[in-house]
């Protein structure tokens, strides 16, 4: 199996030996884009006529954000690759990519929709906050929807271990959806290492993503009043944009490198086969 420990130090060497490379393309494809789709989230009033826009820049965003994953992924799995590489490789894979990505999310959507079966049958109702009444709900129902969301949710953690080298496969070997059975390769002997990492990296982005909100608020009520609250908004979205870069670039770098020490595994347990 691959060490992940091994995997962390490698990362920690491309985060310090090619940091100009990736904030560069951290700030093109990840910052900037969020900044813009913050700013119109937050300072377009609904009834505006470019409210309309809104959706659009972020859809736009989140193609941004995969372009900018895959050149990060480029750059930290060959270290002859500079940004200007990494991003035409992006540019290259990207439609290959985002076929994979969208089959990825429909395979999730149709995990709970047994329990969405359920959940309707037992007569909870959605309330116009988009909350889940469960008030008339049948126990038996509701305990059989809430089981499958347990699954549901367990197998969908299992499955994100599974593709962690799942870019790195389709930048380096040019696949598409074949990178999905070679991702399950790859990961073999590693899941349960790599569900623990997934696991610390949700809950320290999580509570560096509250800290950083609630901090972030409270400087920008003192600063700006607090009826500014389309600045205040703005402010906090510009903080949780830098936040999730940092944590999407350190993400993308862990994934390319347990890709390269996965190829390297396979490659030395090749003559022993």
């Amino acid at each position: 199996m691959v060490r992940i420990g091994d995997v962390w130090d490698r990362t920690v060497d491309v985060l310090r030996g090619r940091t100009a490379i990736l904030i560069g393309i951290a700030l093109l494809t990840l910052v900037l884009p969020g900044i813009v789709a913050g700013a119109l989230g937050t300072v377009v009033p609904l009834q505006d006529p470019f409210i309309v826009a809104v959706p659009l820049v972020r859809l736009a965003t989140l193609v941004l954000l995969v372009l900018g994953v895959l050149a990060m992924t480029a750059v930290a799995s060959d270290p002859a690759v500079d940004r200007a590489q990494g991003l035409r490789i992006a540019a290259q894979r990207l439609l290959a990519a985002l076929g994979v990505l969208i089959a990825l999310v429909l395979a999730a959507l149709a995990l709970f929709i047994p329990a969405g079966v359920l959940f309707r049958l037992s007569g909870a109702t959605l309330s116009g906050a988009g909350t889940l009444d469960m008030s008339h709900a049948a126990s038996g129902y509701a305990a059989g929807a809430g089981l499958l969301v347990l699954l549901a949710a367990l197998l969908g953690l299992w499955l994100s271990a599974r593709i962690v080298p799942l870019f790195g496969i389709v930048v380096n070997e040019r696949r598409g959806f074949g990178a999905l059975r070679r991702s399950l390769a790859l990961t073999k002997g590693s899941t349960l290492k790599l569900i623990g990492v997934l696991i610390l990296y949700f809950i320290l982005t999580t509570v560096a993503m509250l800290a950083a909100t609630m901090v972030s608020g409270v400087v920008a009520r003192l600063a700006l009043g607090g009826d500014a609250t389309a600045g205040v908004a703005f402010v906090v979205a510009v903080v949780r944009t830098l936040i999730s870069a940092g944590a999407t670039t350190v993400q993308s770098v862990f994934y390319a490198r347990f890709y390269v020490a996965a190829i390297e595994r396979e490659q030395r347990m090749a003559p022993l086969a």
